[in-house]
C-alpha cells in the first residue's frame, strides 16, 4: 500500500483528534476526508432512521382532560 491509503486508512480508523490532525497535515487529501465524513454520516442517519422506535403520545394531557375523565380517575385514585 502507498502513503496515501495509508492515511486515509489511519483517518478511517481514527478517533476526531486524529482525524482532526491528519485533515491539518495533509491538504492534498482534505477533500477524500470529507467524502469519508459525508459516507459515514449519510450512513449514521440512515441507520438511526431504521432503528427508531415508534412512539405513540397521548392525544390529551391531564389537563386538557375532560372534566368527567378527571373526574373518574380520581375516583378511582381514592378506591385504590
Amino acid at each position: 500500500m502507498n502513503y496515501l491509503n495509508n492515511v486515509l486508512d489511519d483517518f478511517i480508523d481514527g478517533n476526531h483528534q486524529q482525524r482532526l490532525d491528519l485533515y491539518m497535515c495533509n491538504r492534498n487529501l482534505r477533500s477524500d476526508f470529507d467524502q469519508i465524513e459525508n459516507e459515514e454520516t449519510t450512513l449514521q442517519k440512515s441507520e438511526l432512521i431504521d432503528s427508531q422506535q415508534v412512539v405513540i403520545k397521548p392525544a390529551k394531557t391531564l389537563g386538557q382532560q375532560s372534566f368527567i375523565i378527571r373526574m373518574k380517575r380520581w375516583c378511582f385514585s381514592i378506591l385504590s
